[in-house]
């Protein structure tokens, strides 16, 4: 399960999930990436600096930022709230971050994939 309030997110620990972002200016055009500009995001403990949980593996295609969750970035991790937000990173050194640091809520599971 996966439920989205504006940019924090709530999943059971070791689910998938595709979180799919369109990004624009401020005058509306699609924001167009080139062959090495990087999309990043990171999950940490704490909202400052903290522990690394799992850095968030982004494409993008077709004007679009897909993130997938893949069940080994939270099957290890301790239900609970940690923090993540992501960037877009430039090949000419220009960093924007589109979503601020924001929660990201790991919930326990009862059913176990084995």
């Amino acid at each position: 399960m996966i439920t989205i309030t504006k940019t924090d997110i709530s999943i059971t620990r070791g689910d998938t999930a595709y979180i799919n972002f369109a990004l624009t200016d401020s005058t509306g055009t699609a924001v167009v990436l080139q062959a090495n500009d990087r999309v990043r995001c990171q999950v940490r403990d704490r909202d400052t600096d903290g522990e690394l949980l799992f850095e968030g593996e982004m494409s993008y295609a077709n004007n679009a930022i897909t993130w997938h969750i893949r069940p080994e970035d939270t099957a290890d991790a301790a239900p609970g709230t940690y923090y993540w937000d992501a960037q877009l990173e430039y090949v000419n050194g220009d960093v924007y971050t589109f979503v601020p640091v924001s929660r990201f809520t790991v919930l326990p599971e009862i059913t176990v994939a084995e």
